[in-house]
């Protein structure tokens, strides 16, 4: 069986903000994130494609590092491209 459903609410598109030293996200839920609405624990981000050029010797990959979801499990879809 199917059920039909209204559309509740549709989110704005989200200004970027700067993720670990390498990457700007989108919350792809804006400010509903941690609200009674969406579980807090689901936290849903859109990075568009980015390039990092080859790391020069002794250079550090970049990344998030330790910040406050560490811990939880982590999934990262990729559409297209690849995560390394």
């Amino acid at each position: 069986n199917s059920v039909l459903r209204s559309v509740k609410q549709i989110l704005p598109a989200t200004p970027k903000h700067w993720v670990g030293d390498g990457f700007n996200v989108h919350p792809v839920f804006a400010n509903k994130a941690f609200t009674e609405e969406v579980s807090p624990f689901l936290m849903f981000d859109y990075a568009p494609p980015k390039h990092f050029p080859a790391l020069k010797e002794g250079q550090e990959p970049r990344g998030v590092g330790q910040h406050p979801h560490r811990g939880f499990e982590t999934v990262t879809i990729a559409f297209k491209g690849e995560v390394e």
